[in-house]
């Protein structure tokens, strides 16, 4: 399944009219490798450098850049977590992360864009959810350690 999803990468990225460089190819498959995981730009460097030698930082910046641009990544920003890449392909989702454990859930699009069409309809605004998770808590954790009620703070 991983060499077909990094040819399906590769593909997609001629497709584009982007060239399909060395450290590219790297870095397509250490994210076929990790299909859904969140990876941080430093696991995903450190892992293309596994396969190629050196690459510098903003090669591969520029890289996951582009790939988030024609729609094979996402750059996730995870709250008090370091943003995290997650490749996407054909799939359109939404995340939910776990604040305790880190697991995260996919929920199809489908299943918020109710949420999202009020937000528009009733504030104006358009929602960009390829670049954040929903935080909270899983089922298991929330069972096992229930997260403290947010309380708002007054500034005196």
């Amino acid at each position: 399944m991983t060499k077909l999803i990094e040819e399906t990468l590769h593909k997609r990225i001629r497709a584009a009219g982007l060239r399909l460089t060395l450290p590219r190819k790297a870095i397509c498959k250490v994210l076929a490798a990790n299909e859904e995981d969140f990876l941080t730009a430093a696991q995903i460097l450190a892992g293309a450098t596994t396969e190629v030698g050196q690459i510098d930082p903003s090669t591969a910046y520029r890289a996951l850049d582009d790939f988030a641009e024609i729609g094979l990544v996402h750059h996730v920003n995870l709250g008090s977590q370091p943003s995290k890449w997650h490749l996407t392909l054909d799939h359109d989702h939404q995340h939910l992360v776990c604040e305790t454990c880190g697991k995260p859930t996919l929920v199809p699009s489908s299943e918020v864009t109710a949420f999202f069409d009020l937000l528009k309809d009733r504030f104006g605004f358009t929602v960009n959810a390829d670049h954040f998770a929903i935080l909270g808590q899983c089922e298991s954790c929330s069972t096992a350690a229930p997260h403290p009620p947010h309380r708002a703070t007054s500034a005196s």
